[in-house]
């Protein structure tokens, strides 16, 4: 049976993440460690940390993932905005060190007209920067997320995010987390069986299969190769319920922890693990929840 969970609220502390994921039945959770709209935040304090890590063992909550602020672009060539993405990115590890989150999620950043070749040589850059400033936070597995493909961001092909692994001095510190609308958006045609064999090929193809860490699991609103981000409940939207059908039972993905990031809120996260977990026992898609659209935004 595969971890399932959800990007569940951390107002009020991180500490307060866990029993909000174990009151709608999560086995892993997602958070925001920080206001993700601004870019100051306060250390991690002690007491804090101490609450997390006490929640988390006492609610039973599996995989942690931390995702990064969407301010954060690695790839930019302004100098100011690279040094405060950086210093964000940075911030963000410490956090995840001190309060024991080990999967921390980022999405790779864009080019901003610069070309994807240099787009993928700054991230690559600014990455073995954070390592030789952090040498001692190896637990914490950075995890770049594929895109949507939207303007001129990078990771939206699998090759791109390969790229720049290729150029890290520490690869063995990094993972990668494949969200499923950004893939279906980027052109991989998930929601058909021979789609979804082929791209895992093709991720297997510049990617070792150690690389997948885990999934986001989010249905499209726009159709297959949109390069539009929009996420929309699970099988309700153009990739349909089959895809996360396979993503709970295939051998590849079923044992990774697999996030929800669609717009159904708490009430509807916990319909969509419900149905998840249903899939995974019976091999095939029950019928969907009776939810709503609450219009969350991740």
């Amino acid at each position: 049976m595969p971890q399932l969970g959800a990007h569940v609220s951390a107002a009020g502390g991180p500490q307060r993440a866990p029993e909000r994921g174990a009151q709608i039945g999560c086995d892993c959770i997602q958070v925001f460690t920080r206001n993700q709209r601004t870019w100051r935040a306060k250390p991690v304090g002690d007491d804090e940390a101490a609450a997390f890590r006490r929640a988390r063992a006492e609610h039973g909550i599996g995989a942690v993932m931390s995702h990064a602020s969407y301010l954060i672009n690695l790839g930019t060539a302004d100098a100011e905005k690279h040094a405060k993405s950086q210093a964000a990115l940075e911030a963000e590890l410490e956090r995840c060190h001190r309060l024991g989150i080990e999967l921390l999620n980022f999405h790779p950043g864009a080019h901003v007209g610069a070309g994807m070749e240099a787009g993928i040589e700054a991230i690559a850059a600014t990455l073995n920067a954070v390592c030789r400033n952090h040498p001692d936070k190896d637990d914490v597995l950075l995890v770049l997320e594929n895109v949507a493909g939207q303007g001129t961001t990078v990771g939206a092909d699998f090759g791109e995010l390969a790229a720049i692994i290729e150029r890290l001095e520490a690869p063995e510190r990094f993972g990668v987390c494949i969200d499923t609308a950004h893939a279906f958006a980027a052109g991989y045609e998930l929601h058909t069986e021979p789609g979804w064999q082929a791209m895992w090929a093709a991720f297997d193809a510049v990617l070792a299969p150690s690389r997948l860490v885990a999934l986001h699991l989010n249905d499209s609103r726009p159709g297959c190769g949109s390069r539009k981000d929009r996420h929309a409940l699970l099988g309700r939207g153009a990739i349909g319920p089959e895809a996360f059908v396979r993503a709970v039972t295939d051998p590849r993905t079923r044992a990774l922890p697999q996030f929800l990031e669609t717009p159904a809120g708490p009430a509807g996260w916990a319909e969509e693990i419900r149905w998840l977990r249903a899939c995974a026992e019976q091999g095939q898609a029950p019928a969907l929840p009776q939810i709503e659209d609450a219009g969350v935004q991740l």
